[in-house]
């Protein structure tokens, strides 16, 4: 072997590998350079619930009983009273001789005697009638709160005639009355052919019919 192929030989065995790879490298032998680590992906905060309003309050409404107790309380009290007839103090101020006894049931009082009892100031409103007493049923020996009289209404037709009778029961106590019993038809009351408003007459019978108290009048507009 000559010298210059040894030298060649030796060389060639003291060249320096090549690197298998590069410990930056990825996986496909590509760019060399550090993988960086991936940067967290950013989340944007919730979104704050809308604010919501309070509810509105109920409305305060009376209650249907306490309504029905104030209607029914108006319906028993007469309204304001129309200006009371003229006449003197205890006299008829409509023949007691024209009232034709026509409803209302017993007693019929037609044949009663005036005496005692002495009424006035009839004020008609639509529901009823208020009066003062001048003299009482104590004159018939009734005391104040017991039931010793018989209210009686007439009111006058179209044609003139005056019909009615008895509609309620009365005492010293009670110085007005309702209209109810005339209006549902108590023992046969009618208006039918009445006018409104029309001429009506108040008078108070004892229970058996025989005595009376003077006759008051006024105008009744329903």
């Amino acid at each position: 072997m000559t010298a210059r192929l040894a030298r060649a030989l030796l060389a060639a065995v003291l060249l320096p590998l090549p690197f298998a790879g590069c410990e930056g490298s990825d996986s496909g032998g590509g760019s060399g350079t550090w993988n960086e680590p991936a940067k967290p992906t950013t989340t944007q905060p919730a979104a704050k619930p809308a604010a919501t309003k309070p509810a509105a309050k109920p409305t305060t409404t009376q209650p249907a009983a306490t309504q029905q107790a104030a209607t029914q309380s108006a319906a028993t009290q007469p309204a304001e009273p129309s200006a009371p007839s003229s006449g003197a103090v205890g006299a008829d101020q409509v023949s007691f001789g024209s009232l034709k006894w026509t409803f209302g049931g017993k007693p019929n009082g037609s044949g009663a005697r005036n005496g005692g009892v002495v009424i006035s100031g009839a004020r008609f409103s639509s529901r009823g009638i208020s009066f003062t007493y001048n003299h009482d049923l104590s004159a018939w020996g009734y005391s104040s709160g017991a039931l010793g009289g018989i209210a009686c209404l007439f009111v006058q037709k179209t044609n003139g005639q005056w019909v009615g009778g008895k509609f309620d029961w009365i005492s010293s106590s009670r110085r007005s009355r309702n209209f109810t019993n005339v209006r549902s038809g108590y023992h046969g009351w009618s208006l039918e052919g009445v006018p409104n408003p029309c001429a009506a007459a108040f008078v108070i019978v004892s229970p058996d019919g025989k005595r009376r108290s003077n006759v008051i009048a006024g105008t009744w507009s329903r």
